[in-house]
């Protein structure tokens, strides 16, 4: 008995269920299928085409531009390039997808399906490595559209890219960067097509992300028109980003290793100086070490043709290094010398002291000559006698 009544409850609330939930979805499935149907009036082919832009005879076609940025990941200076993540939104009016305002439908929104089926400005970054950030529909989902009764479009792109930065070098590590982003017309000249950014908030950013080894001090926006040489004019828009280098550690990487090898090299001072080995051996080693790690610290920039700030540091650095090896050859050099020197009169007064001459007058027979020089010495004296 107690298990058909469980049977009957759990039926009875499966058929509730079944009975209840299509009238809870009813309302957005029709909301939706009125959505549908009315984008598909707008679109028909007997009066939108959507490779005519807006206004095809008359001024041209003005899109507002915002971004969002969510992340700027990395800045290579080896690539000179740098990564980032945006949300872009463009926003144009096409009378064509008019509709009345008090229809069911209040607004169309939908993804990239129905962007795909309306006239898009063309457009694409001129200092993007990837050549189709821009122009390319993407994976599902990642462009949404809003189609408002009044014609105004709102298209929304999440795009990655990767984006060429002309960097220099000249105060590295104490430089700044700057790097831009330029979107342009790809197509229509600025005759057909206005590029401009939107007056209220055209650029946000993400705030919780930091950027590695750098720190975004501000931004500029401009509205520019380029001028090619062949093709003619076309509209523009460019935000430039002024970064700042972070120095701090640089400082214990680079700058305090380096002062350690050349305060390394000048401990050779106290070595005593017949221990030519030990001296060698310490101001060699500091200044291999040194070198090595100056190379190192080149192959993380590009290969320029101009002098850094970090190249005079290091010149220096090594330059005391040397310095200390040609102060050991000078004092050896001088060292020895005095020794020799030395030396040499040490042997010049021994020859003096020992030199004592006799000889016998050869007239008289009987007389000796002797000559004696007396210096006052620590050894026997030797006289040669001469008998005549």
């Amino acid at each position: 008995m107690v298990s058909n009544a469980v049977f009957l409850i759990s039926f009875e609330l499966l058929f509730l269920v079944s009975f209840v939930e299509p009238k809870l979805k009813r309302p957005h499935s029709v909301e939706w299928e009125h959505q549908e149907t009315l984008f598909a009036k707008l679109i028909h082919k007997d009066i939108y085409n959507p490779r005519l832009r807006p206004y095809a005879t008359r001024d041209a076609v003005r899109v507002n531009s915002s971004m969002f940025i969510y992340s700027i990941s990395s800045i290579d200076e080896v690539r000179t390039e740098y990564s980032m993540q945006i949300l872009f939104r463009q926003t144009w009016m096409d009378e064509r997808l008019k509709f009345p305002p008090n229809s069911s439908v209040s607004k169309i929104v939908g993804d990239n399906w129905y962007a795909e089926r309306i006239w898009m400005p063309s457009i694409h970054a001129v200092n993007d490595k990837e050549l189709g950030s821009f122009t390319s529909g993407g994976a599902a989902g990642t462009m949404l559209v809003h189609i408002h009764s009044d014609g105004q479009v709102l298209l929304t792109k999440r795009i990655k890219l990767r984006a060429y930065c002309e960097m220099q070098f000249y105060r590295y590590p104490m430089d700044k960067q700057q790097c831009s982003l330029e979107i342009e017309s790809s197509i229509l000249p600025n005759t057909a097509l206005e590029l401009a950014w939107s007056e209220n908030r055209p650029l946000e950013l993400n705030h919780k992300f930091l950027i590695t080894g750098f720190i975004l001090t501000n931004f500029t926006l401009e509205n520019i028109i380029y001028s090619h040489r062949d093709t003619g004019n076309f509209s523009r828009i460019v935000v430039r980003f002024n970064f700042e280098r972070e120095f701090g550690h640089f400082i214990l990487d680079i700058y305090i290793p380096t002062v350690l090898f050349v305060v390394t090299s000048w401990l050779s001072f106290y070595i005593e100086i017949p221990a030519a080995p030990a001296r060698v051996t310490l101001s060699m080693t500091t200044m291999l070490t040194l070198v090595t790690s100056e190379r190192a610290i080149r192959e993380k920039l590009p290969k320029v043709s101009y002098v850094h700030a970090l190249d005079i540091w290091n010149v220096v650095c090594t330059g005391f290094v040397f310095a200390s090896l040609v102060e050991y050859a000078l004092v050896n050099y001088i060292y020895h010398k005095d020794k020799r020197k030395r030396k040499k009169n040490t042997g010049m007064k021994r020859a003096e002291s020992t030199a004592t001459f006799c000889s016998m007058d050869s007239d008289t027979g009987s007389n000796f000559r002797v000559f004696a020089k007396k210096i006052r010495v620590s050894h026997p004296v030797i006289l040669w006698v001469q008998v005549r």
